[in-house]
Parts: C-alpha cells; structure tokens; sequence
C-alpha cells in the first residue's frame, strides 16, 4: 500500500513505469502497472553481450548494442531520475535490474519499494530496518544509512558502468566487508573497456567523495546529450573481450540497516 501511495504522489513520467491502476479496497491489494515487454535492463544488456560475443562481426543494430545505444540508454534514465528529484523523491535502488526496457527498446525507472519523499534536493533520508543494495551505496548511504538525491548520483554512476560492461559487474573482486573503506580512501572502479575517457569523467564525478560535488541529474543528462552529439563513429561498435574481470557473475550484496 505504501509503494501505491507513492507511486501516486509520484505522477505520470514517460522514463518512469507508471501505475496504471490499483485495489485498495480490500484484500488482496493490486497494483497495475505497465509492462514492458523486454524486461530489466540487467537481464536485456546481458543476454545481448551473449550475443554479440558469439557473433562478433554482427552490425544489425536491432541485435546489438551500440555505444551510441548506450547512451541512450543513460539519458533516458537520468531524464526519469531528473523528474524524480524536481518532484522531491529518491529512489534508493538505482541498479540496471531495476530499470526496465519496452517494447521500443527505451528504459524506464521501475520498483519503488525503496523509494522516499524529502522535501529539498540537499535534503537526507536516515534508513531504518531492510536490506539495502551495498555496492550501488554511496560512502554516506554505507557508513551513516544517509540517502539524499546525491546518493542517486552515486548510484547512478555504478549504473553507467553497468550500462558501458552490459551488465558487468560492478566492484568484482573488491570484497564486501573492504568496500567502504576503500571508497573513503579515493578507490574507484577503474575505466572499463569501450568507456571514453569523458564518460569515465562523468562516472568519477558521480563519485565525489563529498555529495555536494556531485551534479544534478539535470547537469548529468545535458553532459550525457553532449557524449551522444559527439560520439566518434570509430568507436560506435563495442569490442567485447569475454575474460574481463567484471564478467565473473557475483551475487548482489545487500547491507542491512
């Protein structure tokens, strides 16, 4: 009930899956929304890298995923978490599993479940109880259960590297217990394959230590539009290499709070 409540304080974006309809009445409560036919972003990216690296001279963009569809991709998602901020929400959960693709192939934002209402964008929400999604977790979100809209950047950057890798995985190697000390000691994730040293650039500012150094989602998509006007067209196809250490699936680590 309390995700319908939102959803409905939330409104009608077209980069968000929308409620379509609910049943608060009576039990069971039901909630309506529209379904995407491609299901999460995460599962899509990676039955798609399958495919390319076993058919590695394929160009049919209707089989593959270009740089430029990757950027695609992230200014559709920053477009939604842009609305989502302007209307004083954070989502607390971005990750390419929870990003849904439709049948035009477009993402939209999906599950709420984690979502809050804050009433500035500088404002933070202090966590109490449930499971949260560590490696999509800023420093603060970690160490204090502090989660603002600045905390979204953050994510938000893991879930470009998501994008970049089709699905890699996001700190593989990097040990659970050791994350957040090597966050606050400057580590980042390193330039990923076929990842421009300005979308690196974005990925890093997104990763400021400091929340109030982090751009806005606003700031974000128009430096993504820029990345999509310049885009080099020798670097349009991706170039996969099947052994990267980002590849080696690892189960989703959640924190408790």
């Amino acid at each position: 009930r309390a995700e319908i409540d939102l959803m409905k304080r939330i409104g009608y974006h077209d980069r968000i899956v929308n409620m379509l309809a609910c049943v608060t009445v009576s039990e069971p409560i039901f909630l309506i929304c529209e379904y995407c036919v491609n299901g999460d972003l995460l599962e899509f990216m990676r039955q798609r890298r399958k495919f390319m690296l076993e058919n590695p001279v394929e160009t049919d963009s209707g089989k593959i995923i270009t740089a430029k569809k990757q950027l695609m991709f992230a200014i559709q998602i920053a477009y939604g978490l842009e609305y989502l901020s302007s209307q004083g929400f954070i989502h607390r959960d971005i990750a390419a599993r929870n990003i849904l693709v439709d049948h035009q192939e477009s993402c939209k934002i999906g599950d709420f479940g984690l979502a809050r209402s804050v009433k500035e964008e500088n404002e933070t929400y202090q966590a109490q109880g449930g499971k949260l999604p560590l490696k999509w977790m800023s420093p603060e979100a970690i160490g204090k259960y502090s989660f603002s809209t600045a905390s979204d950047v953050w994510s938000f950057g893991v879930l470009l590297f998501e994008i970049v890798t089709l699905g890699g995985t996001p700190y593989a190697g990097w040990p659970a217990a050791e994350l957040l000390s090597r966050l606050k000691r400057g580590e980042r994730m390193d330039r990923p394959d076929n990842c421009s040293d300005n979308l690196y650039d974005v990925m890093l500012k997104c990763w400021s230590d400091k929340p109030s150094e982090r751009p806005a989602f606003t700031e974000l998509r128009k430096e993504l539009g820029n990345l999509l006007e310049d885009i080099n067209q020798d670097a349009y196809y991706l170039k996969l290499n099947a052994k990267a250490h980002y590849y080696v699936l690892e189960s989703n680590t959640y924190k408790s709070c």
